[in-house]
């Protein structure tokens, strides 16, 4: 299990080193004028969502599926959060959040594990057919990981064909805790409430020690 991860793992860091690859070249060849088109598409973007819910808590729901960051986005919900109540717009990030865990999943599932069993058909390599015994355990391990985008873990699930139900009861939880951190935070910052700020700081801070605390005794089990 742990070397299929690896390789899974590989795979989708290497997709995202050719995607930042790519924005660091287009700032390069570009130059002042590519850094200020993206400033002012941020600008635009921001301004858009913070003045739409729909469209933001949609944007949620679909963006990271494309492998943008999430972290900008929770970022706005709290700005958002910050003028129409914090609470609502965890709320509305928890349904997004479950959106796309959903379609995220069935696609990795689905068409994307045709495609890329099509692709390793020709090598030594292949997908296997059914999740390991340890499958639980390693999706826990994965949502709490720093540092790990949470749509590799979506995609990687989804490849390894992890029973759906089994997924959602251990992401949903963990991301909707963690999203909820940052949109409190974001939504204290923003809004000049520091007791929202402080939640969501301490909501970040246990997220971050039990993805470690995980960590740790996984490495000594390993031991």
């Amino acid at each position: 299990m742990g070397r299929k991860l690896l390789w899974l793992t590989g795979g989708v860091l290497a997709v995202f080193a050719l995607l930042f690859g790519v924005y660091f070249l287009f700032l390069e060849i570009g130059g002042e004028s590519a850094r200020l088109m993206i400033e002012e598409l941020w600008e635009t973007t921001r301004n858009t969502l913070t003045h739409n819910g729909p469209l933001l808590f949609l944007a949620i729901a679909v963006l990271p599926g494309l492998i943008l960051p999430v972290a900008p986005l929770l970022g706005l919900a709290g700005l958002w959060g910050g003028e129409h109540g914090p609470w609502l717009s965890c709320l509305y990030c928890t349904l997004a959040l479950f959106a796309n865990l959903s379609w995220t999943y069935w696609l990795a599932r689905g068409p994307a594990r045709g495609l890329l069993g099509k692709l390793l058909a020709r090598t030594r390599f292949h997908l296997p057919e059914s999740p390991p015994d340890n499958m639980l355990e390693w999706a826990i391990i994965l949502r709490l990981t720093p540092g790990v985008p949470f749509i590799f873990s979506n995609y990687g699930l989804g490849l390894l064909r992890m029973p759906f139900t089994q997924y959602l009861l251990v992401s949903l939880p963990i991301l909707s805790f963690t999203g909820c951190g940052y949109v409190l935070a974001f939504a204290g910052i923003f809004g000049g409430e520091w007791k929202y700020l402080w939640t969501g700081a301490c909501i970040i801070g246990v997220t971050v020690l039990l993805g470690r605390f995980v960590l740790k005794r996984k490495g000594k089990s390993a031991d």
